[in-house]
């Protein structure tokens, strides 16, 4: 260990009661403003229940963290009564589950200590808590997952609290009834059950100072893996490598690990919605890189459970054909657009709006058709569906409008011609006159992409 390692670890020690009392104020605060926002009932909010064998460690539901610190809880159940602004931890601490609970699921444990909550209980409780709500009439909210595959027809698993049916792709079917959810609506029919999962991610879109530290962290350490990542793309290499090279430059940056699994997107395998095709597919990896073809490198690395989202188009052979060139850098103008229209009190529209027209103003200019022709079909909304911008709460949430000062979040537009898919995304803290860059030091233009594809010893290739 360093000398400035040294001498961080043992501040850390020695203010650590500080360190516990500030995390005490903040989760208060927190559970507070969801009481606030659901002050006609209960917010329900499940950690997780299946611990993962093969992930790189045990990963809390996000809004379960955020409402509690608890990193390591599992299958426990949060209640925030939006009527009396107190909260009940629900704790599954019966011999069955000895073996798998760590120390932080004991109700006298230090870990469920400092998250301040009113009634710690366990969860055999649960039940008369909530046919109390149910006599009330209170309604009583919860988060159901972000996205998931249905794995009961709606007639098995309660279709009264059933979401309504969501817009494309047909096959993507977010925000299923959660099994634990169904069960309470069969047992109690008269209880008003309401997904809320949006009004929930809300309360966590501006992050605090304290998370801010946090997220400015996993943007630094996500820049050196996307250069590292792009470094890593090169004819025949598979997507598995690339992947893999951005993964250790999460590491070596310093981060825990990936947000997600990244994406090294080839050739029509980048080009929107086939990338959803790569997580149900077993071979997908194993992809080869070809001549000619185009990359979305879509990199987020982890530091203390916040994550960023960042990343280029990048060119197999470390340089863009002509078409490419000229598309790409139309592509790069047409966003740093966007981002300049970026302030509190704007819309998505109005960022699409700043878009479209520096896309127009290429067109005359443009020399290659294929440039002509993306710009008239990107300057159309319904023809990129997945051009968009997003929170970084520590889920990637929809944008509240008008947006909010001290909102972090991404740009990423998405695009597709030529069968080529074309991305960019950065990380930015919104502020009232525009917007701070987290991720600085990632390049944009297609001479600078090619420059760090091909580093001083590194032979580049040649222009198509």
């Amino acid at each position: 260990m360093s000398r400035p390692a040294l001498v961080i670890a043992l501040l850390c020690l020695t203010s650590s009661s500080l360190l516990w009392a500030a995390d005490l104020e903040e989760l208060r605060d927190r559970r507070n403003r969801a009481a606030g926002t659901f002050g006609d009932g209960v917010l329900v909010v499940h950690a997780k229940s299946i611990p993962d064998a093969f992930a790189d460690g045990f990963h809390q539901d996000d809004a379960f963290f955020y409402f509690t610190g608890l990193a390591n809880t599992l299958g426990a159940i949060l209640a925030v009564d939006g009527r009396t602004h107190e909260s009940w931890l629900f704790l599954p601490t019966r011999a069955l589950y000895s073996m798998l609970l760590p120390p932080e699921g004991a109700p006298d444990s230090e870990a469920v200590k400092r998250s301040g909550i009113e009634h710690v209980v366990d969860w055999s409780q649960l039940e008369r808590f909530l046919a109390a709500a149910a006599t009330s009439d209170a309604p009583v909210y919860y988060v159901a997952p972000d996205v998931s595959l249905a794995e009961l027809p709606p007639n098995m698993i309660g279709a009264a609290v059933a979401p309504p049916a969501q817009s494309a792709p047909a096959w993507w079917n977010p925000r299923n009834v959660p099994s634990w959810v169904a069960i309470i609506a069969n047992t109690w029919p008269s209880l008003r059950l309401k997904e809320s999962a949006d009004r929930v991610y809300a309360l966590m879109d501006v992050p605090s100072a304290a998370e801010l530290v946090s997220v400015r962290a996993a943007a630094h350490a996500t820049v050196a893996a996307v250069r590292a990542g792009m470094q890593a793309v090169h004819p025949g290499a598979s997507q598995r490598s690339v992947e893999n090279a951005v993964i250790n430059g999460c590491w070596n940056a310093g981060a825990r690990t990936a947000s997600w699994w990244p994406w090294a997107m080839a050739g029509a395998n980048g080009a929107f919605p086939r990338p959803y095709a790569g997580t149900v597919r077993y071979d997908h990896l194993d992809t080869l890189m070809k001549p000619g073809d185009l990359v979305r490198l879509d990199v987020g690395c982890e530091w203390d459970h916040y994550g960023a989202d960042l990343g280029r188009t990048i060119p197999v052979s470390g340089r863009f054909t002509r078409d490419q060139r000229q598309i790409w850098n139309i592509f790069v103008a047409a966003y740093h657009a966007g981002v300049r229209s970026i302030r509190e009190g704007t819309t998505v529209d109005d960022v699409f709006e700043a878009w479209r027209t520096e896309l127009r103003r290429h067109r005359a200019p443009a020399t290659s058709v294929l440039a002509r022709q993306a710009i008239d079909a990107w300057s159309i909304r319904e023809n990129v569906p997945d051009w968009g911008l997003h929170t970084l709460n520590p889920i990637a949430g929809d944008m509240q409008e008008p947006f909010r000062a001290g909102t972090a979040m991404a740009f990423e537009p998405i695009a597709v011609i030529g069968g080529q898919g074309y991305y960019l995304e950065d990380n930015f803290l919104i502020t009232k006159t525009g917007v701070e860059l987290l991720t600085p030091g990632v390049p944009y233009s297609a001479d600078e992409i090619e420059a760090v594809m091909r580093p001083a010893g590194r032979t580049s290739h040649a222009r198509q």
